[in-house]
């Protein structure tokens, strides 16, 4: 690699103002709605909760390197440290709130289930924000991210459709949620269903997540290279 190659990939400009605070902002909101379900799960429900209170520490140290990004403590893969807070976030709800609360105990603890679901809802725009943020970071630095992006988003787009008619039971979802629990259909049924579901989000999460990362690659670079 040339002297001009090193200093492109090495000299990066700083992301755009607007997205180091959106970062950082979002980082606070979501350390923030941690600290409420680490207090709930330490004694509320009868005994120390573990695991949510794991989860939710993880939660509040996403958001914490949220905040350092946003204030300009890392240039060097800005783009797919942000994407990482933002996945680590989804693991940490989807393991912690979700399974261990929305699942398991919303119906022992009614009064908590409308937090619960506004937590989840919030964390849910803190992602798709994290997302956006990098996004446009690494487009700014160089246009050629733009269409593994569009295409990034367009292999997301089914994952989330489903996800949505599985989590409010409307369309297909309905049919989906009681073949899963038995409601209807044999086991046999649910077997080859949770199979195909699980390969339709494997496959697609991973084109987006392939996509995404060459998009961030390109993004490595403030000018585009020559062909």
């Amino acid at each position: 690699m040339n002297t001009s190659d090193t200093q492109s990939v090495t000299e990066l400009p700083n992301p755009p103002l607007l997205c180091r605070l959106g970062v950082g902002a979002l980082g606070v909101i979501v350390a923030l709605s941690a600290l409420p379900w680490m207090w709930y799960s330490i004694s509320h429900f009868g005994a120390f909760d573990w695991g949510l209170f794991g989860f939710e520490l993880l939660t509040i140290l996403a958001g914490i390197f949220a905040i350092f990004f946003g204030l300009g403590k890392f240039k060097e893969g800005w783009g797919i440290g942000v994407t990482a807070i933002a996945g680590s976030i989804l693991v940490a709800l989807v393991f912690g709130l979700y399974l261990g609360f929305i699942l398991a105990k919303k119906t022992d603890f009614p009064d908590l289930y409308p937090l619960a679901k506004y937590t989840l809802m919030t964390r849910a725009a803190v992602i798709t924000g994290l997302f956006i943020f990098a996004s446009i970071a690494v487009c700014s630095r160089n246009a050629k991210s733009i269409p593994y992006i569009i295409k990034a988003a367009l292999c997301a787009a089914p994952i989330a459709a489903v996800a949505a008619m599985m989590q409010y039971n409307i369309g297909p979802g309905v049919w989906i949620n009681n073949s899963l629990a038995g409601g209807s259909g044999t086991g046999a049924l649910q077997s080859i269903l949770a199979l195909t579901l699980g390969l339709f989000f494997i496959v697609f999460i991973s084109a987006a997540g392939h996509l995404l990362i060459h998009a961030f690659e390109c993004g490595r670079l403030s000018k585009p290279q020559s062909e």
